[in-house]
């Protein structure tokens, strides 16, 4: 069907407008100006005496020179000069003003020569001009220079507070990233851990609690926590009191296990520490104190996670029965029918996690054993995806999946059956060893996605939306009918979830005691904005799914 094209890798990037540069006050500066100092005219030609700044002008022969006292000055000067004639007084001062202390012309006389005209620049001597320009000019470039170290300095704080703080495994994969990790931006301040693991463990099977599963995610604070649905299809939990564990690194992957052995609930809970180790936390409720999460035996194994990358495949698998003690026919099957196969008394857990960037390393536990040992090595595969498992159906085969360098999911199974009298030699189904179904390969999905199997396979597509399908599980023919693949999506469009993004799922029929079907449905669980836990469901066998994100407390 048509589809939309699908929105940005990761949420939009909110616009943060950061103060501007610091201003800097610019500083007003003076400078000392000398004043040029002015020689009055001489009365006659003073022989050895000092020249002065310009000569005045010579006294014509025969002309007899002005007497001291009315001798004329500069309009500029500004007083402080001095005559060459012997004991001259000072031209600014007089003792005493004569009404007739003036100049008299005599016969023979001349008038006075006149002083040359100043050449000025705005009302100041050239010289005294450009000096004062001098050092305008040097100040300013001064002041410039100031400006632009301090201004650049404040653009590199700035353009260093803008830059986009990236994860540099991402900055070359962003595709294998998802949240933070891209760009610290993203990182939630609210609900949900922007990359958040999701596991989910079922329920059902225990009828004094009256819940249906446990959706366990990372807080944005960073705490592992969980909530609960219950059969009157309400939510429950997810705050500070819901704390599985705080020690979780950001982003970490989760995987859940739970069931029923000897009568007792069992509960366990693998993720990634912030020292990089796989860790296991355990609840029972064998009594009071078990009630507690405590730590499992996986963690004394200290099994090293493939650090260079943010991201990192993680997944514990139930081996045997998919609800322990329980009936397996309380899980429904792809139409809806009721599940006619017998209790499997064979307990325990698988678990994958990545070496390094092509490795996962697979681990096993078996009921009554204090420890987890060593199973096998899975080379050349894309670790940062993560990985899918089927080992609680009828039969001796389980099953693995995992995405492959080429982006596709490669089905891989393994025949355990150790009874001499039903094996059955045949190249093609060798047993206790792993094998690639290649008829069920799925083409052409998002590098690393999650991948989870209850009733239909999940993996999330190229396009970024979240699809299922209907494997038919047959050892070397195993297969899947591409018609009968579905998307999760609106009545209008798929649903576009982040790339990346973690996902969980499930299916839950309830019946009557007459057996007829109270409701069934598939639950799938992704993140859509990143603080968010978003859920889709709908029935098990079709319809139209229902879409809405699960409330997060902040704190």
């Amino acid at each position: 069907m048509p589809q939309s094209p699908p929105p940005p890798l990761s949420p939009p990037l909110h616009t943060y407008q950061h103060s501007p540069p610091q201003e800097y006050q610019q500083g007003y500066f003076t400078s000392p100006v000398s004043t040029e100092k002015e020689t009055p005219y001489a009365t006659h030609t003073a022989i050895g005496s000092p020249t002065p700044d310009y000569s005045a002008p010579q006294v014509i022969p025969g002309q007899q020179a002005y007497p001291f006292g009315a001798q004329p000055f500069s309009p500029s000067s500004h007083g402080g000069s001095t005559l060459g004639s012997p004991q001259p007084r000072p031209y600014t001062f007089k003792e005493h003003v004569d009404t007739y202390d003036q100049h008299i012309s005599r016969p023979g006389s001349v008038p006075p020569p006149v002083p040359p005209k100043d050449d000025r620049k705005c009302g100041l001597k050239k010289r005294t001009f450009w000096m004062l320009m001098g050092c305008v000019i040097f100040w300013l470039i001064a002041l410039a220079v100031g400006l632009g170290a301090g201004l650049g300095i404040g653009l590199s704080k700035k353009n260093k507070s803008q830059e986009v703080k990236i994860d540099p495994f991402c900055r070359d994969h962003p595709k294998l990233c998802v949240g933070g990790s891209l760009n610290a931006e993203y990182l939630s301040k609210k609900g949900a851990f922007n990359g958040s693991g999701i596991a989910l463990a079922g329920e059902s099977w225990n009828p004094t609690t009256g819940t249906l599963f446990t959706l366990y995610f990372q807080h944005h604070t960073g705490d592992i926590r969980y909530l609960k649905y219950t059969k009157g299809q309400k939510w429950f939990g997810g705050g500070i009191t819901e704390t599985v564990a705080s020690n979780a690194k950001n982003a970490t992957p989760i995987s859940a296990v739970a069931y029923v052995a000897n009568a007792t609930q069992f509960f366990h809970v693998f993720y990634v520490g912030d020292d990089n180790n796989v860790k296991q936390v355990t609840q029972t409720n064998e009594s009071t104190s078990t009630q507690l999460w405590t730590e499992g035996p996986l963690n004394k194994q200290n099994l090293q996670v493939y650090g260079d990358s943010p991201s990192t495949g993680l997944q514990a698998c139930w081996k045997g029965n998919f609800y322990g003690d329980s009936d397996y026919s309380k899980f429904p099957t792809v139409n809806g029918s009721v599940n006619d196969i017998p209790f499997d008394n064979r307990l325990g857990m698988n678990i994958w996690y990545a070496l390094d960037n092509s490795t996962f390393h697979q681990y096993a536990w078996y009921a009554g054993s204090p420890d987890w040992k060593f199973i096998q090595r899975w080379q050349g595969f894309n670790t940062q995806a993560g990985v899918g498992c089927y080992s609680w159906g009828a039969g001796t085969t389980q099953y693995a999946m995992m995405v492959s360098k080429n982006d596709d999911v490669e089905m891989y199974w393994k025949d355990t059956d150790t009874n001499s009298s039903t094996i059955v030699q045949d190249e093609d189904h060798p047993y206790n060893v792993f094998v690639n179904a290649s008829g069920a390969t799925i083409p052409d999905i998002w590098p690393s996605t999650s991948l989870g199997y209850t009733t239909y396979f999940y993996a999330q597509s190229a396009d970024r939306s979240i699809r299922g399908y209907d494997i038919n599980y047959d050892a070397e023919n195993t297969s899947y009918p591409g018609h009968e693949n579905f998307t999760v999506q609106t009545p209008a469009e798929p649903l576009y979830a982040l790339g990346g993004t973690h996902l969980t799922v499930s299916a839950v029929s309830e019946k009557n005691n007459d057996g007829d079907v109270l409701y069934d449905s598939l639950y799938v669980f992704f993140q859509t904005d990143g603080n968010d836990i978003t859920a889709a469901t709908r029935r098990v066998y079709g319809g139209e799914w229902t879409i809405a994100p699960l409330k997060i407390p902040d704190t």
